[in-house]
């Protein structure tokens, strides 16, 4: 069953895109018309998620712009988004939606709709993966047996490789609750907020909450933005076929 809420990170820089698009951040990228984020909030909607919080930083009037007068899509903001990660954005938003189950999704993907029924269809903790892709810039996930064990943009410093992460995660509300807590620690330890959700938080997670990698059948068509060569990837190849 789908969860009810879910979360967008959305407060990133952007800085290797200024090349390619103005000073937007990035989840309010067009293509054809529209924004990335405006194409997962439908996603999101159809598949049944009623309430989306959109985690802002950097370009965060622009987010209130579009999110103005929408039904359900709440804005927290991460004050400290360019001296933290992308963890410390997640923890913003799960202190303001205490007590959920939820999705997880990064505002700079593109993908089938699909990639929402599989998690959907799955229970407990899950994050989707995929095939290769050849986008640059990947995270690469090893999980024998299909349980997530670590994460790493270097493939040679894993012992195995199962696919690429992709950027959209499902959470219990345990899971969100300890994810919290393994944050605050790692600030508590290290007196800053430099830690990724992916690499850093969901894999510190699965030490104790299970995390099943959910690795389709037929190749997922999807994209990431994060610099001129991933856009061009995303505008010429992934966007024709998820639409």
């Amino acid at each position: 069953m789908t969860p009810r809420d879910a979360v967008i990170l959305a407060a990133g820089l952007g800085t290797r895109l200024r090349a390619v698009v103005d000073d937007r951040p990035k989840g309010l990228i067009e293509i054809d018309g529209q924004s990335l984020i405006g194409r997962s909030v439908a996603q999101l909607r159809t598949a049944g998620v009623t309430q989306i919080t959109i985690v802002t930083g950097y370009g965060a009037a622009a987010y209130s712009a579009f999110a103005a007068g929408a039904d359900n899509i709440r804005l927290v903001h991460n004050a400290w988004f360019a001296d933290t990660g992308s963890m410390a954005s997640l923890a913003t938003a799960l202190e303001a939606t205490p007590g959920v189950d939820l999705l997880v999704l990064e505002s700079d993907i593109v993908y089938e709709s699909r990639a929402l029924a599989a998690l959907s269809a799955c229970d407990g903790n899950a994050t989707l993966i995929s095939g290769p892709t050849d986008a640059g810039d990947e995270v690469w996930v090893s999980s024998p047996g299909g349980r997530l064990q670590s994460m790493s943009k270097r493939r040679t410093a894993l012992a195995s490789v199962e696919g690429e992460f992709v950027g959209i995660s499902r959470l219990s509300a345990a899971a969100a609750t300890a994810m919290l807590h393994i944050f605050h620690q790692f600030v508590s330890v290290h007196g800053h907020g430099r830690m990724d959700y992916e690499t850093g938080g969901l894999v510190a997670l699965s030490a104790s909450h299970p995390v099943s990698t959910l690795l389709l059948a037929d190749l997922l068509c999807w994209g990431e933005i994060d610099d001129e060569r991933q856009y061009e990837r995303v505008v010429e190849r992934v966007w024709r076929l998820v639409k």
